[in-house]
């Protein structure tokens, strides 16, 4: 059956058989000495921070009159820390001048790996000279893991592993499991994209959503855990990038991947939101099947996302010796070669100074097995999903970065060696010490308090920063977690210095914090009315308008039962994972109902066997996996009546060369009622042009020329010759109602798969659906007049449609989907864009109120709750293995 597919072969290889096809593993050896698993388990005291209205030595000496408590002492003017043996929060809380009892936080000494097979196995994470089993080994040739997780392990980021298989049951990999949040697993297709069940991932190579793919996953389960093997769990070893999410993508079984079912796996990764792709396999091959894994891997480019490329396990010269995908020129690939323990690069590596990027380890690394155990592995396949990892963790130190910039930014900081000069670009192996020096961010954020008692809750924010000068706000931000996963908590009232001001659909709440001439520090404390349940709490500093640093994250516990005294909010298992736990019900608040909305060739091509043939047929459909038609564009509206302002953009008559042209479409049918979520993507979008005609003179984006009036016949659509990154074709209808709620459809030949899209400065239109060629929204309420219409991807990528959309009274709209009481568009605005009610003194809700036709993707939480899809919560699923019931940093996002 072979002979009739276009194979690559999984970069695996042991240096004593020299290149086979198939993977030689070393077995375990037993250590001559006991592992050092840890450095001791503490004096087992537990300790505990406690508020006081004040400070005082009476107080410090009632804590220690108290049975079992060994010491108490004051951390700073209003906190003291108690350890104690045996005595429960309630008995301190019972003494007189406490405020407050909550679990103190402890965090691992940095500098070492404490998972158990590090001190004979983990050289490619920190080499000690003496942690590199059967091979010789320099200290410090390693990629410096734990100063690279100082920064972050890269929670909230998503590898994709298009390869064999994982193992789900395994219990280094328990927690990194991606989960898509358009699907629920089963055997209904609920985001559209033909795959039924792909609640996880994709198994192209049996067609269904098996991605464990039985013993044929031994390959994709060892790189996946090279890439995210959970770090500090007392299981096997740590991946590089402990806090990643994995998207397991079978291509294949055994010891090779099918090519065509690789380009699938990369276009599904692309539009799933991956934000790297690994890549460890290839082979010399042509025809077919190379057009169309580099029509894939070119996808892959005009959405942003970087795939590494494994070098290949011939010991064979890349430049010369072709290898694909290794051997692709195109610029989000990345290849990588193996090295040693002591610098070198290893025996079965390919290499080449202008086709190799870096050296990564990939000589006896410790990985997961599918058999719940470990083995030794070498090979190319391991040294590639090291700079997987890598990047996903320098994607979270610089989320707007373009993937040009994540690739130039890694390869400057390589470590160079003598024996990576001239056998690659960079002449040096893969290093996280300088991933701080690429995350440096200006402010820093604390939080505290972060386990509390249902009802008020009152969290605290430390915020430092450079001193400067400005108009300073701040948005604070609710996420609630809701079947295993985290959505936006919105209508939610934040208070703050005595200002209320409730969350929008996207959770965030902002308040004025005012002019300051000298902004070096400020603390918050907000507070909310919460039930029984996992929240994230979120905090954005801005300053004049703009945001300061990134935006931090923190996990907040509120619970009926008494915290723990460890991690109050442990891993949280994937959903659909064994043994992942059933959230427990919250306590309802009154009047918090909302109703629900359902939402075989040698790497070189040498040796014996030769190549198989390519197959003469095209790649299946050539389309992106179970795309689907997307919906068709709403028939013509009415105009509006006489006198309502023209628009400033595209006009019937006859455009100048390069602007849009008109045309009007005929009727088709209706859009589908149920909406996708809008997913919202981060960075301030950046015009990139657009062939619209300029506005007339003292008009522009947002403004009405008060002195002309609409035509009677107003176009239908606008077209664009393939404007901006996105290749924008054409938007329909180009004319809406002030109302809102039309249905308005965007054409291109690239479009982002998570986009946010903005009419004018500050209204977000709600998503309703989205594909490579087709995005259709609905449109927010907004004031009569012309305004700029922005898609924006989530690495900041936008293109700008000038004075596209007119707005005017009387406009007939699109199809209504089904709203559920209270819905509103994620970020919208009101026409003259103030929140609800007006502005309340001190802090307005980002976005303002919207319109009531909006359909956003919602839920009813456990306690009543409104709970909306957002992307931004979303891919927090790891930040539960955060310890931040008395005070932590949080997590940048």
């Amino acid at each position: 059956m072979t002979s009739k597919k276009v194979l690559g072969v999984v970069m695996t290889s042991a240096v004593v058989a020299g290149y086979a096809g198939a993977a030689v593993w070393s077995a375990w050896a037993t250590p001559p000495v006991e592992v050092a698993t840890d450095f001791g388990a503490g004096d087992g005291l537990s300790r505990y921070v406690l508020t006081a209205d004040t400070a005082s030595g009476e107080l410090l000496t009632a804590l220690e009159d108290v049975p079992g408590v060994a010491s108490a002492q004051w951390v700073d003017g209003a906190r003291a820390l108690v350890a104690t043996e045996g005595v429960t929060e309630e008995r301190l809380a019972a003494v007189p001048g406490v405020t407050g009892v909550e679990p103190s936080t402890s965090a691992p000494l940095l500098g070492t790996v404490t998972d158990p097979l590090f001190p004979q196995y983990g050289w490619n994470l920190e080499n000690t000279g003496s942690n590199a089993y059967g091979q010789a080994a320099v200290a410090d040739a390693d990629i410096d893991a734990t100063t690279g997780w100082d920064t972050g392990t890269g929670i909230g980021r998503v590898v994709a592993v298009v390869d064999s298989g994982f193992d789900t049951d395994h219990p280094d990999l328990a927690g990194s499991l991606w989960t898509n949040p358009d699907e629920d697993c089963g055997s209904v297709d609920t985001d559209g994209n033909g795959l039924a069940g792909d609640c996880h991932g994709w198994n192209f190579y049996a067609d269904n959503a098996d991605i464990d793919n039985g013993s044929l996953g031994s390959h994709g389960t060892s790189v996946s855990g090279v890439v995210g093997a959970r770090a500090g769990n007392g299981q096997g070893l740590a991946g590089v990038a402990p806090g990643v999410s994995i998207m397991p993508l079978v291509a294949g079984g055994g010891s090779t991947v099918d090519i065509y079912l690789c380009a699938l796996a990369i276009r599904y990764a692309v539009d799933h939101g991956a934000d790297v792709i690994n890549a460890s396999w290839g082979g010399a091959f042509g025809g077919p099947a190379l057009d169309a894994l580099r029509s894939a891997i070119a996808y892959a480019d005009a959405h942003g996302v970087l795939v590494v490329a494994a070098a290949g396990n011939d010991g064979g010269n890349r430049d010369t010796s072709i290898v694909y995908p290794a051997s692709l020129t195109d610029p989000n690939v990345v290849t990588v070669g193996s090295s040693t323990a002591a610098d070198t690069v290893a025996g079965h590596s390919g290499y080449g100074a202008a086709s190799v990027d870096l050296f990564a380890p990939g000589v006896r690394v410790a990985a997961p097995w599918n058999d719940g155990g470990m083995r030794l592995v070498d090979g190319t396949s391991f040294a590639a999903p090291h700079v997987a990892a890598a990047i996903a963790l320098y994607r979270a130190v610089r989320p707007t970065a373009t993937a040009a910039e994540l690739k130039a930014a890694l390869l400057a900081d390589v470590d160079p060696a003598p024996a990576f000069d001239g056998k690659s670009v960079t002449g040096g192996r893969l290093t996280l010490s300088r991933l701080a020096d690429e995350g440096r961010d200006a402010v820093q954020y604390a939080f505290t308090s972060m386990t509390a008692r249902p009802g008020t809750v009152s969290p605290g924010i430390g915020i430092s920063a450079p001193a400067s000068s400005g108009q300073f706000s701040v948005d604070v931000g609710l996420g609630m977690e809701s079947g295993g996963e985290i959505w936006a908590l919105a209508d939610e009232a934040v208070t703050l210095d005595g200002v209320t001001v409730p969350t929008d659909d996207e959770g965030d709440a902002r308040f004025e914090l005012g002019s300051l001439s000298d902004f070096q520090g400020i603390g918050l404390a907000p507070s909310m009315d919460l039930g029984d349940g996992r929240y994230v709490l979120t905090v954005q500093l801005y300053r004049d308008g703009q945001p300061m640093g990134r935006m931090h994250a923190a996990p907040l516990l509120v619970t009926s039962a008494p915290p723990a005294t460890t991690s109050p909010s442990p891993a949280a298992p994937t959903p659909g994972a064994p043994g992942g736990p059933t959230p427990t019900a919250p306590t309802p608040r009154p009047g918090t109902s909302t109703p629900t909305v359902p939402g075989g060739t040698t790497p070189d091509g040498t040796g014996p066997g030769g190549s198989t043939p390519a197959p003469t047929s095209p790649a299946p459909g050539g389309t992106t996996p179970g795309g689907g038609s997307a919906p068709s564009t709403p028939a013509p509206t009415t105009p509006g009546t006489p006198g309502t302002p023209a628009p400033t953009g595209p006009t019937p008559s006859t455009p100048a060369p390069g602007t849009p042209t008109p045309t009007t479409p005929a009727p088709a049918t209706p859009a589908p009622s149920t909406p996708a979520p809008s997913i919202p993507a981060p960075g301030t979008p950046a015009p990139d042009g657009s062939a619209s005609a300029s506005p007339a003179p003292g008009t522009g984006p947002g403004t009405t020329d008060p002195g002309t009036t609409a035509p009677a016949t107003p176009p239908a659509s606008t077209t664009y010759p393939e404007v901006g990154p996105f290749r924008i074709t054409s938007l329909s209808p180009n004319r809406v109602d002030t109302a809102g709620g039309t249905l308005v459809t965007i054409t291109g030949r690239a479009l982002p798969s998570v986009p946010t899209v903005r009419i004018g400065a500050s209204a977000t239109a709600t998503v309703v659906r989205s594909t490579v060629d087709t995005l259709v929204v609905r449109v927010p309420a907004r004031t009569a007049g012309s305004y700029d219409v922005t898609i924006t991807a989530r690495d900041g990528r936008a293109s700008v449609l000038s004075n596209a959309l007119t707005y005017a009274d009387a406009v007939g709209s699109g199809p209504e989907p089904t709203t559920p009481p209270g819905g509103s568009t994620p970020g919208g605005s009101s026409p003259d864009g103030s929140p609800p009610g007006g502005t309340s003194p001190g802090g307005t809700s980002p976005g303002g109120s919207t319109p009531p036709a909006a359909a956003p993707v919602v839920r009813t939480g456990p306690g009543g709750e409104r709970l909306v899809r957002s992307d931004r919560f979303s891919r927090l699923g790891s930040i539960w293995s955060l310890n931040c019931s008395a005070s932590c940093t949080g997590v940048a996002i």
